[in-house]
């Protein structure tokens, strides 16, 4: 196996290590950072984003997949909210400790990398990236991704270090759990490849039987999320397909705003630190710490750089390859003489997360109200005032079932009207479903003898001519913030003919 402890070190690393480079420390910080975050959300005046919503109604129904992402979100929330309530916070939660979590996962990795110095640096670098900072306060997908695939890499240069069974066990557990968290997590298999191909020495890895352990371990966490797709007529591989533009690429590339995001998902200062720490592993090519960390960084961003000049790519696509690019960004950065440009670093990324989550607190100060333009917290504001709004309309009908044309409104409302035994369906009009509730909950041609209460975002929404009787009950249009208004129409349907027009 690869013996890291024989490594030749250059002069930078032969220096002492800062006391400040403490474990302890850096655990108080992440407790700290955490327990800040905990407080800064219910000022901000949001409650759930709308995958926020639907991952929540996921969690009341679980299951081995879902339409749009596999199941491991839902089961942390499901943990959460069992044990603390359907809060906004315990939704939050798991996110609010995985962050933190991988943080600790990143020192680790670090530390056996290079030094205890560059380990800390690391691991606080990470909890306050912007990035992390944006996502610290929403529960997604990308919480246990990026954690286990930190732990993947983590037990990766375990098992290649001592060889033994739990190492290449463990990673082959973190990889499976990762991809039941988001599939992106099958692009660790493709560094791990690269990285072991790249020397005679960890080749032989592909005949040792911890290698073969971990796949069969990951393909007996990922089987039963792989029969539920096929039971299902395999729904994620067509939304995948759909997002990415696979069937056919019909729009243009957003190639500088993805590289964009990958400069602003690390911080000015870090992004450019990568950028010395790429010039920094080129030079040490025959290092196998740089190998490693190239080679968990340039193929995932390399892929969704191709995906972005071909169609369109999110930023957060490419976030796992963030974890290795870091550790390269604070390394280099760690050589310089001067400690002060590590500081400066972080303490932009300080300032952007300030300015992030007290942008509100500036207006309420200057006693002005806070413009929607200005607010990137929007998405997720005056869904409990609409779900408010709607309650005494679905109150009035009992028997009515509940139908609504998006993901969006009915995520919404299942969240914000928790506490009423909603029936519901939603509306399908295509042969293939277009999200999770059409496609456990959709309106069928059969015949209902129950009324319907559709709740829609437009005024005349065109479906209501599919019903024998469709009678206006209400426009509600609230204003949430300058710029910023939820609006609904709520109808009473009775008599519905099909989708098909006659």
């Amino acid at each position: 196996m690869e013996d890291w402890t024989r490594m030749r070190l250059d002069s930078s690393e032969l220096r002492p290590t800062s006391r400040l480079a403490q474990p302890w420390l850096l655990v108080a910080l992440l407790i700290a950072l955490t327990c800040y975050r905990l407080w800064v959300i219910p000022r901000l005046g949001v409650t759930l984003y709308i995958d926020e919503a639907q991952y929540w109604s996921w969690a009341k129904a679980l299951d081995w997949g879902y339409f749009s992402k596999p199941p491991v979100i839902a089961w942390l929330i499901a943990a959460s909210t069992a044990v603390f309530g359907d809060g906004l916070l315990a939704v939050k939660l798991p996110a609010l400790i995985l962050y933190p979590a991988t943080a600790w996962v990143m020192f680790l990795l670090a530390r056996r990398l290079f030094d205890a110095r560059v380990a800390f640096r690391s691991g606080l670098a990470f909890i306050l990236i912007p990035i992390v900072s944006a996502l610290g306060l929403a529960v997604s997908t990308d919480a246990p991704l990026l954690f286990f695939w930190a732990l993947a890499m983590l037990g990766l240069l375990r098992a290649l270090e001592t060889g033994r069974m739990r190492d290449w066990l463990l990673m082959g557990a973190a990889v499976g759990l990762g991809i039941m968290a988001k599939y992106t997590m099958a692009a660790f298999a493709v560094s791990a490849a690269l990285y072991l191909l790249a020397d005679a020495r960890r080749r032989r890895c592909f005949v040792h039987p911890g290698l073969w352990s971990a796949i069969v371990l990951c393909s007996l966490i990922v089987l039963p999320n792989i029969v539920w797709n096929w039971s299902h007529d395999f729904p994620t591989l067509r939304h995948t397909a759909d997002i990415t533009h696979v069937a056919g690429n019909d729009k243009s590339g957003n190639l500088g705003e993805f590289l964009l995001a990958q400069a602003g998902s690390l911080g000015p200062g870090f992004a450019l630190a990568f950028l010395g720490g790429l010039g920094l592993a080129l030079r040490k090519l025959r290092d196998a710490r740089y190998q490693f960390l190239l080679a968990f960084s340039l193929p995932l961003l390399g892929l969704v750089f191709l995906q972005a000049l071909r169609a369109e790519a999110n930023g957060n696509w490419a976030a796992p390859a963030l974890l290795a690019a870091l550790i390269l960004g604070v390394k280099w950065l760690a050589r310089l003489r001067a400690q002060r440009w590590w500081v400066i670093a972080l303490a932009l990324n300080v300032l952007i997360m300030g300015a992030a989550y007290h942008l509100s607190d500036y207006y309420r100060l200057r006693g002005l109200p806070q413009p929607a333009r200005m607010d990137p917290l929007k998405r997720a504001k005056g869904w409990e005032v609409l779900g408010a709004a709607v309650r005494p309309y679905l109150a009035a009908q009992p028997d009515a079932l509940v139908l609504t044309e998006d993901r969006t409104m009915m995520a919404h409302l299942l969240y914000e009207l928790r506490d009423l035994p909603l029936d519901y369906v939603a509306w399908a009009p295509h042969a293939h479903p277009a999200d999770h509730y059409q496609l456990t909950r959709p309106l069928t041609e059969a015949r209902h003898s129950r009324p319907f209460l559709l709740v829609s975002r437009d005024d005349a929404p065109p479906l209501i001519e599919r019903f024998t009787t469709h009678r206006k009950l209400a426009r509600i249009v609230l204003p949430i913030e300058p710029g910023l208004t939820r609006e609904a129409s709520i109808w009473l349907l009775e008599g519905f003919r099909g989708y098909a027009p006659h």
